[in-house]
């Protein structure tokens, strides 16, 4: 007689979203969407430290410590300042 609980299990697996409505994954894409979601949280950990003026804790070559943010590793989250602005209108033109 099969276990009712791997039963359950088993049904729960099938494709489609889970019982919470959050998308399911196989073994290789979830590590792939940690490991981009471990990298997305460093970019914005770098990010903040450069715009508080502060150090980001992490572990370099075994030591551990606190290190300048690495510009390289937000440069992708900052938009590109404005090229020589253009006023277009402005108020007193009405």
């Amino acid at each position: 007689m099969p276990d009712v609980a791997s039963a359950n299990a088993a049904d729960r697996r099938k494709d489609g979203p889970s019982a919470n409505g959050a998308p399911q994954f196989s073994g290789d894409e979830f590590v792939a969407s940690v490991a981009r979601s471990l990298v997305q949280a460093a970019k914005q950990a770098h990010l903040v430290a450069h715009q508080t003026g502060t150090g980001v804790a992490y572990s370099r070559d075994g030591q551990f410590g606190i290190y300048k943010p690495d510009p390289a590793m937000y440069e992708d989250l900052v938009p590109p300042p404005f090229e020589d602005e253009q006023i277009l209108a402005t108020s007193a033109d009405k």
